[in-house]
């Protein structure tokens, strides 16, 4: 992730720099100047992309284990439960569990 964050940067500055280029070049120049941009420009898309596909892949994982701990909170939702009501009173015996 690091290195596309840094990809990203990286191809930002190129696209404001050859930007630069471009407004200041001469006619002759100009389309050369443009094609630079649209290379460069594709790249940054494809770069940002990756990241956002990386993204998406974490949270996917993470939403998985969410959901693997949900399931396993609601299969010991009685022992929680019991577990909470001995804290609260001091004594899993007075319970009457």
């Amino acid at each position: 992730m690091a290195a596309l964050n840094q990809a990203d940067f990286d191809l930002s500055q190129q696209t404001e720099e050859l930007a630069e280029k471009l407004r200041s070049a001469k006619k002759e120049d100009r389309e050369k100047v443009k094609t630079e941009i649209s290379e460069t420009v594709t790249k940054h898309f494809d770069v940002r992309q990756k990241r956002r596909e990386l993204q998406i892949k974490r949270m996917e994982d993470e939403l998985k284990k969410l959901r693997e701990a949900m399931t396993k909170r609601n299969e010991s939702k009685d022992q929680i439960i019991k577990k909470r009501l001995a804290e609260l009173v001091g004594n899993e015996d007075d319970l009457g569990f």
